[in-house]
């Protein structure tokens, strides 16, 4: 379920707690407690992630096991990361031969239309939606290699050439398609992250964060950030975040509402990573 880029993981189905006992942090549909942490999606299952080694889920009956997979690789996956003391981005991930950026942005901002873009180019695909983040005896930081598909909106593949009846639904709203052949499974050195969005300016504008702009974007871009908080160490969070502000930018990349930038939007990532 979670691939190897996670080694000694328990994954069992079991009846699932509705409450934790010692609560300390609450959210929608989510409670924490010292090493636990329970997620309850109505409809589909019930998810209980313990001390970043073990994950109980109790489906719901007559639930398809794709779909309650599918919700296990977000926020369950997530709080499994934090637990362990990794970091887990609501980002794509992509890697050419010198590392790999993040590329983040709200729903409708361009992100899976610009990751289809760098596939198309060559570009290796390392995540899409939850990009995970380690860092090494010396302070650097990469990017795990995680799942081979990716969830995509039918527009963005009609845009690509590719019919919607060819792929599997990966939920209600978007379509599946599996990418082994051009996902890497090695780890690569993050070299940007990239926060996208949209504005009514006819051009393509490209700003670098700096100062605490740069430091609070860390937290921002987390995987659901309230759950960030209630489980991710905040020493380990402190060393994560001082590493990418030394040495990782994060750049917010707009492009035009409405229109097909795309191309101008993937020509200025190389153009900097050059």
């Amino acid at each position: 379920m979670f691939a190897d880029f996670l080694q000694n993981i328990t994954i069992k189905t079991a009846p699932v707690p509705i409450e934790l006992g010692g609560t300390t942090a609450r959210g929608v549909l989510w409670q924490a407690s010292p090493g636990r942490f329970l997620l309850d999606l109505p409809e589909v299952a019930r998810y209980l992630v313990e001390g970043g080694e073990c994950v109980t889920i109790e489906p719901c009956t007559g639930i398809l096991p794709d779909v309650v997979t599918h919700f296990a690789r977000m926020t369950p996956l997530a709080a499994l990361l934090y637990q362990r003391g990794m970091l887990a981005f609501h980002a794509a991930a992509v890697a050419n031969e010198r590392g790999a950026v993040l590329l983040a942005g709200d729903s409708g901002g361009g992100k899976s239309t610009l990751l289809m873009e760098l596939l198309q180019r060559g570009w290796a695909l390392l995540a899409d939606e939850l990009a995970i983040v380690s860092q090494d005896g010396n302070g650097g930081l990469h990017v795990i290699p995680t799942f081979s598909d990716i969830a995509l909106w039918p527009d963005t593949l009609k845009k690509f050439g590719k019919e919607a009846e060819e792929f599997e639904h990966a939920d209600a709203n978007r379509l599946l398609l599996n990418l082994t052949d051009q996902r890497t499974v090695a780890s690569q050195p993050l070299l940007a992250m990239y926060r996208l969005g949209v504005q009514s300016k006819a051009e393509i504008s490209c700003e670098r964060m700096a100062g605490i702009e740069h430091f609070k974007a860390v937290s921002t871009l987390l995987y659901n950030s309230h759950v960030a908080d209630a489980l991710l160490d905040r020493v380990i969070y402190m060393g994560y975040a001082s590493a990418i502000v030394r040495t990782t930018p994060v750049v917010r990349l707009n492009r035009p509402r409405g229109s097909w930038s795309v191309d101008g939007l993937a020509d200025l990532i190389e153009k900097e990573l050059q």
